[in-house]
């Protein structure tokens, strides 16, 4: 009866033995690695890549956390760039539509602000499902004003908002290596 207990108990003592004791999927690649995997999986591969400067020890977490760091940051500066464009427009001679775009484009930004942060808590409070709601949410937005200055010759706007939509992308992407 004892060697019975012993067959049958080894392998399941290797499997358990195995699934705690083996690290995660991205735990286990090195820093440039790591960046290389997740950036596979972008929509560009070439941005993630010059964005995410691997640097030792950098976890899934770490890029996770650095991307959306950065994704605030920008939005914080098209903020800024809708103010001073919104401010210009009411004493230039641009037509009201411009400005009416400008002004969407800011609750846009608004609401993308928001979102992000929230994304932030939810990723501090290891609610990880959340956060990637929140970035999909906030890129989402960015997107609409995206399309709303299209055509416009704001490309410093448009190219935050790039910025914005490509590293929420890098970020929600990220989670899968936890």
């Amino acid at each position: 009866m004892a060697r019975f207990h012993t067959y049958v108990f080894s392998p399941l003592l290797l499997l358990i033995s195995v699934v705690i004791i083996h690290p995660s999927y991205g735990e286990h690649l090195n820093s440039k690695d790591l960046v290389e995997e997740v950036c596979r999986h972008t929509s560009s591969h070439g941005y993630c890549v010059g964005t995410m400067i691997p640097g030792p020890p950098l976890t899934a977490e770490g890029i996770a956390s650095t991307a959306l760091g950065w994704a605030q940051i920008r939005a914080l500066e098209a903020g800024t760039i809708i103010s001073n464009l919104l401010k210009d427009s009411a004493s230039a001679n641009h037509p009201h539509h411009y400005r009416v775009r400008l002004q969407r484009c800011w609750d846009l930004n608004m609401k993308a602000m928001a979102d992000l942060w929230s994304a932030n808590n939810s990723f501090y409070s290891k609610n990880i499902k959340a956060m990637v709601n929140y970035l999909f949410t906030a890129s989402h937005d960015t997107k609409r004003c995206q399309t709303l200055i299209r055509g416009r010759n704001l490309t410093g706007l448009a190219s935050k908002n790039y910025d914005i939509i490509k590293l929420s992308e890098i970020c929600a992407i990220s989670t899968k290596f936890f």
